[in-house]
């Protein structure tokens, strides 16, 4: 899930927009999570995830730190160069200062307006973001991506295990990989087109090699990471034994 942090010292207003972004989370079902919604700077660094990206909605102001969230925002930067960056402040006059210091936010958002203003901000960033994401998902060929109702998913392309039909639901595609089981509708053709990195094991299985472990020639079944276990027909069983005498 793509990772949103919230910075926010004043607790009024921290539980107001954890509540929006939570909301929006959920009312347009995105594959996003609020990590952490806290007023302590130490506390908001302890928890980023490992990852390069990430939407954070910082105070500029923690305590009697005028520029607090300036700072913590020139650490993200380094730590996460792809992140997106919102300022949520009552410092209109430090705007220059992101500018000067070449911290690129997304957005910078001030207090001082209508509360229900506040809030079409905070969506429409976290709108942005998604719409962002999913374009740039479809661009990386290391990132497999399905739909499943009106959300949208992605994971690492290495760690997909095996994709099979769905012997229950035809039309559907259940996914084995590292640490994830899922079924969305499909059809193997079109993603062994759109991955042809897998191995075709038969009508009914893509397998990615990296996750095998073993083959058993004269049963004709792989065995996968994960303990999975896929037949492979007698064409693709000859193919299978070429290929991995050969590498």
């Amino acid at each position: 899930m793509f990772p949103i942090y919230l910075l926010e010292d004043n607790e009024t207003q921290r539980v107001e927009y954890k509540s929006i972004i939570k909301n929006i989370i959920m009312i347009k079902e995105y594959d996003m999570q609020l990590v952490v919604a806290t007023g302590d700077l130490h506390e908001l660094m302890n928890n980023i995830v490992n990852s390069k990206e990430g939407l954070f909605f910082l105070d500029m102001e923690i305590g009697e730190q005028t520029q607090a969230g300036l700072n913590l925002a020139d650490e993200i930067r380094q730590q996460l160069p792809f992140a997106q960056i919102v300022f949520i402040t009552t410092h209109e006059e430090l705007s220059f200062l992101t500018l000067e210091r070449r911290i690129a936010p997304l957005d910078y958002i001030l207090k001082d307006q209508p509360a229900d203003l506040i809030t079409q901000r905070i969506i429409k960033d976290i709108n942005v973001v998604q719409n962002e994401l999913k374009k740039t998902n479809s661009q990386r060929k290391d990132v497999f991506n399905y739909k499943l109702g009106t959300r949208y998913f992605s994971l690492a392309l290495d760690d997909v295990v095996l994709l099979s039909t769905s012997k229950l639901r035809p039309g559907s595609v259940q996914l084995h990989a590292i640490n994830k089981v899922a079924e969305f509708p499909g059809n193997l053709n079109a993603l062994e087109e759109k991955y042809p990195q897998f191995f075709r094991c038969d009508k009914s299985s893509l397998v990615n090699l990296d996750h095998l472990r073993s083959f058993d020639y004269k049963e004709k079944e792989l065995l996968l990471d994960g303990e999975i276990r896929c037949k492979a027909s007698f064409r693709k069983s000859r193919e299978l034994n070429k290929l991995l005498r050969d590498n």
